[in-house]
């Protein structure tokens, strides 16, 4: 796109190299490889990605030992761990708005980072979460209280605090790579000691969604063990049963013809990583909206992932689950829009017409998932990050099978509607019946997992169809007879592992 040049190779002339870096980069490598048959080793290791190590060249892997970390934690100060975010690494994604606002999977927090203190430290120190501290005594940073994390210890995520980065990136967080214990000339991220202290009163607001959109405290997340799963299918899930037996509605049940298009999620499967949501984002235009929006629950992706803790808050357990609009038989936000703007495609969809929308929100009210999303501003053209439309570079990363939605206008995830034209579409003109896995949805293809699986709920062979025989199939809140086209498979935890 620009005249430029190879990083790599601005490293080579500004440090007087002559050449070019992929010559540099050979020559390198003939110092590893040798020079007899260098050409066909070099071309094995470009292919495979990987050079084994001779075996006398070969170390010992460092193995976790849970007893020594126990036995750490009882020194007199903190030690200090810094740790990468799965969307920030070591900060080479610091000018990427859309992975600045990504929640974390743990924390659920997003733009900045923070101290994670324990939680018995924090109720020794009287620190709550949001409060501002010292690290030995100049570098400030907000506490966030984190279940699990270890006493004795505290962490910050590394990658924040540039001052280069750009206009998305530029001062987002705190600089925390000069607190690296170094030691002969290695840089560790853990094992600095280093003193804490309370800045009184003095607070700073983080960027949290967790609590955005709750589902108020119902039996959501449903999990078993795996030695109870094996005695009962049904272990974890009983009140599926109950809800099965005990619904009834005044509603004439939907009969499809040809297509119904359905969803289930694995629970087991779902690691929290956050692929999906980046994935759907990127495919339906879904605007980045910045901080002080975030901190005003107004958050714009289509799909999020609720995170939760269970048992022993000093080594809890976590769960998470990935929430988008369910396209239910008996939606309850199609009964309350004055104008029509959502409604019911004979695919199963529930499917908005934005040109349609006048912004009364009633829709959002009435969903009990709180999966609807409404543009407070026009977004897209936010200045503060140039990536949309506002720059001609950035109008290149906008999908032209989406249309961008306007100020007042609510929006939600589609199940990926344009894709499922397509692929008709195609089927279509080769004569043929679509096949199942042939349609997938952003966030079904991007899960490393294959925990969300998208297809026909009327084609017996398909994936969807076969999870939903499943003991452990349920719906979110199946009390509300909303009937769902998205169901969920509880988590089995193996214990004995």
């Amino acid at each position: 796109i620009f005249n430029t040049r190879q990083f790599q190779d601005s490293l080579m002339k500004w440090t007087g190299i002559s050449g070019d870096f992929s010559d540099y980069l050979e020559n390198n490598w003939k110092g590893i490889l040798g020079e007899d048959g260098f050409a066909s080793a070099w071309n094995n290791v470009k292919h495979n990605g990987v050079y084994s190590l001779p075996k006398e060249d070969m170390q010992e892997s460092p193995v976790f030992n849970e007893q020594k970390l126990s036995a750490a934690a009882g020194g007199d100060g903190l030690e200090l761990v810094l740790y990468e975010k799965i969307a920030m690494g070591t900060g080479k994604y610091a000018n990427n708005p859309w992975l600045l606002e990504m929640p974390d999977p743990i924390t659920t927090a997003t733009w900045d980072n923070y101290v994670c203190v324990p939680v018995k430290y924090a109720e020794q120190e009287g620190l709550k979460h949001e409060a501002v501290v010292k690290i030995n005594g100049e570098l400030e940073l907000p506490v966030l209280v984190q279940p699990g994390q270890p006493d004795g210890t505290i962490s910050i995520a590394l990658g924040y605090g540039r001052t280069a980065a750009g206009k998305a990136g530029n001062d987002v967080g705190k600089n925390v790579f000069y607190l690296m214990n170094v030691s002969n000339g290695y840089a560790d991220v853990a094992g600095a000691e280093v003193t804490l202290e309370k800045v009184a009163g003095k607070t700073y607001e983080l960027a949290l969604t967790q609590m955005h959109h709750t589902m108020e405290g119902r039996p959501i997340a449903r999990e078993t063990t795996l030695q109870e799963y094996i005695k009962n299918p049904y272990s974890g899930n009983e009140e599926h049963l109950k809800d099965e037996k005990n619904n009834v509605t005044l509603y004439t049940k939907v009969d499809y013809d040809g297509i119904q298009w359905g969803m289930t999620i694995d629970l087991t499967s779902c690691t929290g990583c956050g692929n999906c949501i980046i994935a759907c984002q990127a495919e339906n235009n879904v605007p980045v909206i910045g901080k002080d929006q975030v901190r005003r629950r107004r958050i714009m992706h289509w799909m999020r992932i609720d995170r939760y803790f269970s048992d022993n808050i000093d080594n809890p357990k976590v769960y998470h689950m990935p929430v988008m609009c369910q396209h239910c038989d008996n939606a309850p936000c199609e009964n309350v829009c004055p104008v029509a703007a959502t409604n019911h495609s004979d695919e199963g969809l529930n499917q908005m017409a934005y040109n349609r929308c006048i912004g009364t929100r009633y829709c959002i009210n009435n969903c009990p998932y709180k999966v609807r999303r409404f543009n407070w501003y026009e977004f897209v053209n936010n200045n503060n990050f140039d990536y949309n439309m506002n720059s001609e570079l950035g109008k290149l990363v906008l999908n032209p099978d989406v249309i961008v939605r306007q100020r007042g206008v609510v929006e939600k995830c589609s199940l990926c509607v344009q894709r499922l034209q397509a692929k008709k579409l195609e089927a279509k003109r080769e004569n043929r019946p679509l096949r199942d896995g042939e349609v997938q949805t952003a966030c079904s293809q991007s899960c490393p997992t294959d925990a969300i699986q998208f297809g026909n709920l009327k084609d017996e062979k398909s994936v969807v169809v076969s999870n939903n025989k499943e003991e452990r199939m349920y719906h979110l809140m199946e009390q509300l007879h909303t009937l769902p086209s998205t169901s969920y498979l509880t988590k089995i935890v193996n214990k004995e592992a």
